[in-house]
């Protein structure tokens, strides 16, 4: 569905898993449901990698709130970028202008004694 109505978007990761495939969008229009605005799809700007696994295209989430904890975003040159408590479709577009699409999200005590030191 990614590829029928954002063709830019396909090589992006995802949160979702490979099962996510839009069935309930799909069985609605098949059904004659209007569907509006499916140009519009909602970009996650982090997400974790697993070292043991970086090309996989689906990540786990890492939401706003380990921002809001005072986290921040780094990029290839180790440097901030980004207001990283604006919303998410600036921090999206902040990193998007990044080396590679590529940015690290760095804990602080605070973080990782809410989230976990491992």
């Amino acid at each position: 569905m990614i590829e029928r109505y954002c063709p830019g978007l396909p090589s992006l990761p995802t949160t979702n898993g490979p099962w996510s495939q839009g069935d309930g969008i799909q069985l609605g229009e098949a059904l004659g449901a209007q569907l509006i605005h499916m140009e519009h799809v909602q970009v996650h700007p982090t997400g974790f990698v697993d070292p043991g696994d970086p090309d996989n295209g689906t990540k786990w989430l890492a939401p706003e709130k380990l921002r809001g904890c005072g986290a921040v975003l780094l990029n290839h040159h180790g440097s901030r970028f980004v207001d990283e408590l604006t919303t998410r479709d600036k921090v999206t577009a902040a990193i998007m202008q990044q080396e590679g699409k590529v940015a690290w999200i760095v804990l602080g005590e605070e973080g990782a004694h809410m989230f976990g030191e491992g």
